[in-house]
């Protein structure tokens, strides 16, 4: 019997440590403020593009303007939006997903994805519309009606970025925002270690 005892209080240390071992992270509290500042910084314009001003637009007066007009006379569900204009950098929905997916982790980014490209509708909000589309012929458009958030800006130096949890792959950091340069909350943010790299796993807008 003690010696059954013995073996069981061994296995149980041995449970103990793996349980303990797999809650640690192997990485340094510097190591996620240096991706954490460079990923929230990175996050600013992808949050402009979904939850701001959105992508620039062509002038609703433009030769492109004229030609989508004509394209999509019969398509009653793009007469609210406009092509993005060239300088905007993106030409299509997977040029958006591309720079999204080097800020944000994959899970996040199906929810963006749905939002932006397809739209939401909940028992309790009201429907929005996608805020980007894609023709046929491969235009990339904007809504023109957009609903706007204010652009959130942080203090992103790394030592002002404060790392309030770390377990395994994932982290939580405290940092500082400012809307207009006015100081605003402190925003904690979580981050994921996924595929080699850290990414944003919750909003920073």
């Amino acid at each position: 019997m003690r010696r059954w005892f013995a073996g069981f209080l061994a296995f149980v240390g041995i449970t103990a440590g793996c349980f303990s071992s797999c809650g640690m992270s192997s990485f340094t509290d510097e190591e996620i403020r240096t991706a954490a500042a460079e990923l929230i910084e990175a996050s600013i314009p992808i949050n402009e593009i979904y939850f701001g001003k959105g992508l620039p637009a062509v002038a609703e007066d433009s030769d492109q303007a004229e030609a989508f007009s004509s394209e999509i006379r019969t398509d009653a569900t793009l007469l609210s939006y406009l092509p993005v204009a060239e300088e905007a950098g993106y030409a299509s929905i997977d040029d958006i997903k591309a720079a999204t997916e080097e800020v944000y982790s994959q899970s996040y980014c199906t929810y963006l994805y749905e939002m932006a490209f397809f739209g939401i509708s909940t028992d309790d909000a009201e429907a929005s519309h996608a805020r980007y589309q894609e023709t046929e012929s491969g235009i990339l458009a904007v809504c023109k009606d957009l609903s706007v958030l204010d652009t959130r800006t942080y203090d992103t130096e790394e030592n002002n970025i404060k790392v309030q949890k770390k377990s395994g792959n994932t982290a939580v950091v405290e940092v500082q925002s400012y809307i207009e340069g006015e100081a605003d909350v402190k925003v904690s943010v979580q981050m994921l270690y996924e595929d080699g790299a850290w990414r944003l796993d919750s909003p920073t807008y």
